[in-house]
């Protein structure tokens, strides 16, 4: 197959290079670990499913409200006919999903979901619903906890945590570091202190300490997704990709809705030899079904993916998605221009 008549420079660094400069809001202060630049705050997904007094499923739309535990709504709903429901792009923040009453068969419930995290991810909730005038509620069935959520942490321990994320969420590690650090010292196994601690190391720079935080959470507990999905990054940044997979793909087959992982793992798929383009695809697709718009630039690897395989009018596709979907990134001249080369590489093509 004929080679494109021009040169984008080397495939990754392409790619990293527009996503870095996709659009960025105000205010932003957390840093990317693959590139080391300011990049946009995390958007997530909130999906969950809603169970009637009986304990079996809704057969009809039940109105699900997304609201700010400090008050206020971030955003409405309905679920499925079988009591599906989800809200995307939504900012780290404690929420709480409301199920509001239809005066005659359950009564209003809440279930409060911490929306956190540097990275996208899908947050799950189940609610249950009190029959109407009734004192019992179903009990949940399998609540979906993390190994991290199921820990029994000393209260002097929690509150540094604690302490440590409103540093965090305020971009100041520095500030962060020594009360995570403090809880760590009250309970040396707290598994969300330790991903926090090497986030904030990350943050200011510093992977090898960050590193080391997380390999200690996962020598705590090796089935905490969290702390492997850091480390599959971190080893993509030093292009260690065989030890990026098997981070990921472990960190994949314990809870797979985490949008990064998947990106992650279709970054590490296209450092390997020989390369398995399909399968980097099908896990980049992944990571952009499951972070929404705020992942729209998962288009500038899959455009790169295509470039690299050399099929042009598939990269042109993912650059018009890209611009579709995200018209005012700061980037997005840069990508016009980009599209103009491959559709001229595309009409200077054999027939």
């Amino acid at each position: 197959m004929t080679r494109p008549a021009f040169r984008f420079g080397p495939p990754l660094l392409l790619a990293l290079t527009l996503a870095a400069s996709a659009q960025t809001p105000p205010g932003s202060g957390s840093n990317n670990p693959s590139t080391g630049r300011a990049s946009a705050p995390a958007a997530h997904s909130v999906r969950g499913k809603i169970f009637m007094p009986s304990g079996g499923l809704p057969d009809q739309r039940i109105r699900v409200v997304l609201e700010l535990n400090t008050g206020g709504i971030a955003g409405e709903t309905f679920s499925d006919s079988v009591g599906n429901f989800e809200f995307r792009s939504v900012p780290s923040n404690s929420y709480r999903v409301t199920v509001p009453t239809d005066n005659h068969v359950y009564e209003t419930a809440q279930e409060v979901v911490e929306v956190y995290g540097n990275f996208s991810r899908t947050f799950m909730v189940q609610v249950y619903l009190k029959a109407k005038g009734g004192d019992v509620r179903v009990q949940p069935k399998g609540k979906m906890l993390s190994v991290a959520e199921m820990q029994e942490v000393p209260k002097a321990a929690k509150k540094s945590y604690e302490q440590g994320v409103k540093q965090a969420r305020g971009g100041k590690p520095g500030e962060a570091i020594p009360h995570f650090e403090e809880a760590l010292k009250l309970f040396p196994d707290y598994l969300l202190a330790l991903n926090k601690l090497g986030e904030q190391h990350l943050a200011l720079k510093q992977p090898e300490e960050a590193r080391k935080a997380f390999e200690r959470a996962v020598a705590v507990n090796p089935k905490f997704p969290l702390a492997r999905i850091n480390l599959g990054m971190i080893m993509c940044e030093r292009k260690s990709f065989p030890e990026a997979i098997e981070q990921l793909e472990e960190a994949n087959r314990m809870d797979e809705s985490y949008p990064m992982a998947h990106l992650y793992l279709g970054i590490a798929l296209m450092g390997v030899e020989p390369t398995d383009f399909d399968r980097a695809e099908r896990e980049m697709m992944r990571a952009r079904e499951l972070g929404g718009a705020g992942l729209a630039y998962v288009r500038m690897y899959l455009f790169n993916l295509n470039i690299r395989r050399n099929t042009l009018n598939k990269a042109a596709e993912q650059l018009e998605a890209y611009l579709k979907e995200a018209p005012e990134a700061p980037n997005a001249p840069a990508v016009r221009e980009t599209l103009g080369k491959v559709k001229k590489a595309m009409a200077q093509q054999p027939k």
